[in-house]
């Protein structure tokens, strides 16, 4: 794991009292996790499936099939989805059948993708956040295009509707295939635009996870692959994870089934939090629509070390896009995670942000 990916993991294991730094879910408003009531108050007498090695794409895939089909109105045969370790396992297991071929992102992009290609040798082509639906046409066949089409880490920018016929186009066209991170895709607060995957099922690898929706200890994801490549993406995760946790997979299961596989009731706190914070970001200018990130422009460098200055005076956690792009046009930008603070405190914060660029 790239020291990024630890240090950002290591923030959201911290207590701070104004974090906007880390993707942290909002588990406060979240009804609590029980097993005992998600397996009827029995005592959890697990079979011996559950934890014992078992078939390495998981013992779920059929839950799996439902929860796509219910929440992306698309049916994806089950033999196609493996269960993961979250969405970097699905990104490393990618990766790994990729590794010889073409790997391409936006920058700036998230940090498990480009550092994970670095850890099996491999450098990234990183694609202008302006020109990138020009550029991709370039892509050789056989290439990895690393995207979240919906709320990306670290801009929180969503793919316009155009944006996904066209390269939804050009990926078929050019037989090149789509990592779609659709970690952030659940929390829309608009009609939520087709999914890449219910464009084009053959091109495109469609992973998310519950680690944002219900709890990233649970450690569980879903990856939908293409047929040609299923093959090889088992064999891939046999290598680097074996398996996961049948206790948590079925812990998933249970939940899946007692909501009816509808997220909606679930996410519904979650989402008016982010409708209220959206009104504010409003205020200053900010642009936000969903998912848990947003941007904040100053007309200050925004430097590692006014962050580490912020925290230590202020409490305050944010990022600077710096640690996502080395690209000198992201130096004055930070990236705000606007999910796990309510509206007063997220006005505070800005607030103090904006008599501090002063």
């Amino acid at each position: 794991m790239s020291s990024r990916t630890n240090f950002l993991n290591n923030l959201a294991s911290k207590h701070i009292e104004y974090n906007l730094g880390a993707g942290i879910p909002p588990m406060s408003l979240y009804s609590a996790l029980n097993p005992g009531e998600l397996f009827g108050n029995q005592t959890l007498n697990f079979d011996s499936k559950l934890i014992n090695y078992h078939e390495t794409r998981g013992l779920i895939s059929e839950e799996a099939s439902l929860f796509i089909q219910k929440n992306e109105n698309i049916l994806i045969h089950p033999e196609r989805i493996l269960i993961t370790n979250g969405v970097q396992e699905a990104i490393t297991i990618a990766i790994s059948c990729f590794k010889h071929k073409t790997l391409a992102c936006i920058e700036p992009s998230y940090p498990g993708f480009e550092d994970t290609a670095k850890s099996f040798g491999c450098e990234t082509l990183k694609l202008s956040e302006s020109k990138w639906l020009e550029e991709i046409e370039n892509l050789p066949a056989g290439s990895l295009f690393y995207l979240s089409a919906d709320f990306s880490n670290p801009l929180g920018y969503t793919l316009k509707l155009e944006e996904r016929l066209k390269l939804i186009e050009i990926a078929t066209k050019n037989k090149f295939y789509i990592f779609d991170d659709a970690t952030y895709r659940p929390f829309n607060l608009d009609k939520p635009l087709p999914s890449l995957i219910s464009l084009n099922s053959k091109q495109v690898i469609h992973a998310i996870s519950f680690s944002k929706i219900l709890a990233p200890g649970l450690r569980t994801g879903f990856c939908a692959v293409p047929h040609e490549l299923l093959t090889e993406f088992i064999s891939a995760k046999a290598n680097i994870s074996l398996n996961n946790s049948g206790v948590t997979q079925e812990i998933i299961k249970q939940w899946l089934v007692l909501n009816e596989f509808d997220l909606s009731m679930h996410l519904k706190k979650v989402k008016e939090r982010l409708m209220k914070n959206q009104e504010i970001l409003s205020k200053y200018h900010i642009s936000f629509n969903g998912g848990f990130f947003c941007v904040l422009n100053t007309n200050k460098v925004m430097s590692y070390e006014f962050c580490e200055q912020l925290l230590i005076n202020e409490n305050i956690s944010v990022i600077p896009m710096m640690l996502f792009s080395e690209n000198p046009a992201y130096k004055n930008q930070l990236r705000l995670c606007v999910a796990n603070i309510d509206a007063i405190e997220l006005e505070y914060v800005l607030n103090k942000l904006k008599n501090l660029e002063t």
